[in-house]
């Protein structure tokens, strides 16, 4: 009987390892590929916020990581894109994060111009409730290309917020937390860009070695 309770969990260990092993060996091989559609995702929204044609440089072997836990997102390390067209600074794409909506991280992209002026914002990711909060995604509704073309400027603080508060932002039905969210990180991003932009556009690239 001890026999065949050794035989058999010696059985259930080799099998383990192999599944083990082949999981691994399956995670090592998906990875590039992985990698690779996460890239071209990404691409795909830079050049939504940036026309490709306005810019010639490697986006990829221009990112970097910077941190900021007041204005992009606490405990977060956000990568940021430059745009370059013949080595003069256009614009940058940067990460930012939100945990002021309803239900967890708001992930966005800001299309910066080198002027300060918004090329445009996307939701990267998010887990707002469908069919209220999740009209911040392109898809869903219209309502984050408010932010095309826009600019902060301090004496008009009172205007980034929903239009119920005297803002420039329309609200969503039943919903009003998620739209100020949003709102509320892009004008903090464009407050850091105003107050790094100088060593942002001249910042060497470190993807490569730090994580987000």
């Amino acid at each position: 009987m001890l026999t065949i309770i050794s035989r058999n969990a010696f059985i259930l260990a080799v099998f383990a390892i192999v599944c083990t092993g082949a999981i691994a060996i399956v995670n090592v091989l998906s990875k590039p590929v992985i990698e690779l559609q996460e890239q071209k995702a990404l691409l795909k929204t830079v050049n939504q916020l940036i026309p490709a044609q306005s810019y010639n440089n490697d986006l990829f072997a221009s990112c970097f990581t910077v941190r900021d836990d007041a204005l992009l997102g606490k405990g977060r390390e956000q990568k940021v894109f430059l745009a370059k067209k013949d080595n003069q600074a256009m614009a940058l794409m940067l990460q930012a994060s939100s945990f002021r909506g309803y239900a967890g991280e708001i992930k966005l992209a800001i299309g910066i111009y080198a002027n300060g002026q918004l090329a445009g914002v996307r939701v990267i990711r998010h887990t707002e409730t469908p069919g209220l909060g999740d009209k911040i995604q392109s898809k869903k509704s219209d309502w984050i290309f408010a932010f095309n073309n826009k600019s902060y400027q301090p004496a008009q603080d009172k205007r980034w917020d929903v239009s119920k508060n005297g803002g420039d932002f329309d609200a969503f039905t039943g919903a009003t937390i998620t739209p100020r969210a949003v709102i509320l990180a892009v004008k903090n991003a464009l407050i850091y860009f105003e107050k790094n932009k100088e060593t942002l556009f001249k910042h060497e690239a470190n993807c490569g070695e730090a994580n987000e």
